[in-house]
């Protein structure tokens, strides 16, 4: 029987979350594993030449504009455990917007 490659070895297994090719940590911290991985994307996203923008703005500024706010919120959340009662209020606009405009991040 061939032997897993993408098993890790034994004495970094506790390290690694069981069954999977990632360290326990980004499991346990999965909220801000995710902040770190989408924030970049929506800022690459918001600074793309794009064609178009999700019905009900006006043009591609108040678009942007959105998706800064979705930018704010994830940049916040990467680190972050304890927020003031601004930044949670950041958080939790952006990623009502995100959640509105999720299948409209695409160009």
């Amino acid at each position: 029987m061939k032997k897993n490659s993408k098993r890790k070895n034994t004495s970094d297994s506790e390290h690694w979350s069981h069954k999977h090719d990632y360290p326990i940590e980004e499991v346990w911290n999965t909220k801000n594993t995710l902040a770190r991985l989408i924030a970049p994307r929506l800022v690459t996203f918001r600074e793309l030449e794009k064609h178009g923008h999700p019905d009900g703005f006006k043009d591609i500024r108040e678009w942007n504009a959105t998706i800064q706010k979705m930018i704010d919120a994830f940049e916040l959340m990467k680190y972050a455990h304890c927020l003031s009662e601004e930044e949670t209020k950041t958080v939790s606009e952006g990623l009502a917007l995100f959640c509105k405009y999720f299948r409209d991040l695409w160009d």
